[in-house]
């Protein structure tokens, strides 16, 4: 039997989690899955009962049981715990759901089968440094960091939207809400030496290639085990630009616009004239100045296992 640890965001996927984990629960025991639950049940809880659980040494697997908010805080817990290579699975109850896409876990009724084979495949994760309650704390992203508009998304994709839209167009909707009230971000990004000052509508740094659900295409080419991150700096423009931008991020080419740096490498350092949101796999977690960088192959990741022909 597997002993799995699962933490669970009952307010994932705007309320509708726990109706759906209730039917999950039947199938976990037939899998070889002895299960523990445990509700998150504020912001950063989940990062606090991930490290203790994978401390603990008495579970097989930690089990992120919402969407990719639950997801980047249960790793950051672990990678951040005195274990960091305890296991960790995603059991996609959320509304993007974009780890679980990269686990190959995104499908609720067979992510057991998953968790319960156990292959496991290293992650690379991206180690956030950043003011948080008023003090440089240090956090973790799986899929994504970022400053500027991105962060105005996730602030305009609420829960009424998300509940109202679905998942398929609950980001365009925010996208166009953050839009309205658009400021670019005057500051500095050093990327591994090099140095850019600008107006920035976006700073980011990628580990996958999709966002939201998959519907943004965030940083094309980006390999979540490669060793590197991809940084996109996209200098600021007039909104309707920033409109067609939205169009071209759907297909990955807003990262040719000539306003646009896109490249690879290991860390960038983020400072702003004024602190600016910043935005870690679909959360606002704090604010400028901050770090991110790569830390390769750092979460061991569970994963469905290929299929063997017989």
């Amino acid at each position: 039997m597997r002993r799995a640890f699962f933490i669970v965001n009952p307010t994932a996927a705007a309320g509708r989690a726990q109706h759906d984990l209730d039917h999950l629960r039947p199938l976990l025991a037939p899998q070889g899955i002895t299960a523990t639950f445990h509700a998150s049940l504020a912001a950063g809880h989940a990062v606090d009962l991930a490290r203790a659980a994978a401390e603990s040494g008495n579970f097989d697997v930690i089990v992120a049981t919402g969407g990719d908010g639950t997801a980047r805080e249960v790793a950051s817990g672990v990678l951040g715990s005195a274990a960091p290579s305890t296991p960790v699975a995603v059991l996609p109850l959320g509304t993007g759901n974009d780890l679980a896409y990269v686990a190959g876990t995104a499908h609720v009724a067979t992510a057991p089968r998953a968790i319960a084979a156990g292959a496991v495949r290293p992650m690379d994760a991206i180690e956030v440094t950043c003011e948080i309650a008023g003090k440089q704390n240090r956090t973790h992203a799986m899929s994504f960091a970022a400053v500027g508009l991105a962060a105005d998304v996730v602030r305009y994709t609420t829960p009424a939207v998300k509940r109202w839209f679905g998942p398929k167009l609950c980001y365009s909707v925010g996208f166009f809400r953050a839009l309205a009230r658009y400021r670019p971000v005057v500051g500095t990004a050093i990327c591994d030496g090099r140095e850019f000052r600008d107006d920035f509508l976006l700073i980011c740094a990628g580990n996958t290639s999709h966002a939201g659900g998959r519907m943004m295409h965030l940083s094309p080419g980006a390999v979540p085990h490669d060793g590197e991150l991809n940084f996109s700096l996209i200098r600021a423009t007039s909104r309707v630009e920033v409109a067609l931008q939205f169009i071209r991020l759907l297909r990955g080419t807003h990262v040719r616009h000539p306003r646009a740096n896109y490249f690879t490498g290991h860390e960038i350092e983020v400072r702003t004239e004024i602190p600016a949101d910043v935005q870690l796999d679909g959360d606002c977690v704090g604010t400028t100045p901050a770090r991110f960088r790569v830390l390769p192959g750092a979460l061991q990741l569970v994963v469905t296992p290929p299929r063997t022909n017989k």
